[in-house]
């Protein structure tokens, strides 16, 4: 399974999912901007934001665990998860606090539940927010999105 599989996966499951509090909305993938995190997807809906990090190999899931932003808190995402094809992370290597999902060919399935993260998390999600708005300005559709809702 490749990473992009993988991310159309999680989008669907992540806004589909009607059974966890984690459906979102608005789903961003892989959006680049000033924060120090680039989640592969970033689901948001009024309340909460979940983040998806995709991992293919064992071995990308430990260059991950390396990166300097994970060490760190805050993070992004009140709920956060890894996404692997089925059995390729262990749940006891998952750090605290994510969450894990198995990707299988007709579904995902929660391996180990998320804890919520509250603390500090907008500050990281406003650069991704930002970067949002800031595109849609320059590309002059800030008038369309003005407009009521029908």
């Amino acid at each position: 399974m490749t990473h992009q599989e993988l991310i159309d996966k999680g989008v669907e499951w992540l806004s589909n999912n009607k059974n966890h509090c984690y459906r979102s909305p608005v789903i961003l993938t892989e959006l680049r901007s000033h924060s120090r995190e680039t989640p592969d997807i970033m689901g948001m809906n009024p309340n909460l934001s979940t983040v998806i990090e995709c991992k293919t190999t064992l071995d990308d899931f430990r260059a991950d665990l390396k990166k300097s932003h994970r060490s760190q808190t805050p993070g992004m995402g009140n709920f956060r998860f890894y996404l692997c094809p089925k059995d390729i992370i262990p749940v006891p290597l998952v750090p605290y606090g994510w969450g894990l999902l198995y990707c299988e060919p007709t579904r995902i399935s929660i391996r180990k539940q998320p804890q919520s993260h509250y603390e500090g998390v907008r500050e990281e999600e406003y650069h991704i927010l930002y970067s949002v708005v800031h595109r849609v300005t320059m590309r002059g559709l800030m008038e369309e999105i003005k407009k009521p809702l029908m």
